[in-house]
């Protein structure tokens, strides 16, 4: 039987049911990164930032005493609707891929109690198990997004 630690740590990693954060991101072009597409509310560097800097401050929650919240919805959100270039694109998206596993190797962690009370929480029932699964659903909700984006730009080529 495997663990429930496992199990989420490899669905933040790779989902099984859809296609993924990874996959909905692979081979995205950077240049297209800030173009609007009718019927759809975000660009994709907006999704990506928004995915990236979720991702962060869910990590953050888990393992800073310090931690201080973003403040919704500018804290949660670009300023502007394209990346300032390619880097500014790969190094986000790096860094949000970067967040996610932070996050599985948590709950991976045998010497982590995922249900122990986040250090900066106000609620005991806000642990690492908690913030894993609302990270877990926000990138799978955001994933579904970037791939419909990607069909209306043309460029979903699914295996």
């Amino acid at each position: 039987m495997t663990e429930p630690r496992e199990t989420v740590a490899r669905q933040l990693r790779r989902s099984r049911a859809h296609v993924g954060l990874r996959k909905a991101l692979e081979g995205f072009p950077a240049k297209w990164a800030g173009r609007r597409v009718e019927r759809h509310a975000h660009t994709a560097w907006e999704q990506v930032e928004h995915l990236r800097l979720a991702a962060e401050d869910l990590l953050a929650y888990c393992t800073d005493a310090s931690y201080e919240e973003l403040g919704w919805p500018e804290g949660y959100w670009p300023d502007g609707s394209a990346p300032p270039d390619e880097n500014a694109w790969n190094e986000s998206v790096r860094r949000l891929l970067e967040a996610t596993e932070a996050m599985a190797r948590l709950v991976e962690d045998p010497e982590h109690d995922l249900y122990t009370q986040a250090p900066a929480a106000e609620k005991p029932t806000h642990h690492t198990l908690r913030a894993a699964l609302i990270l877990l659903g926000h990138n799978g909700y955001h994933a579904g997004q970037l791939v419909a984006l990607r069909r209306a730009l043309g460029d979903w080529r699914p295996d």
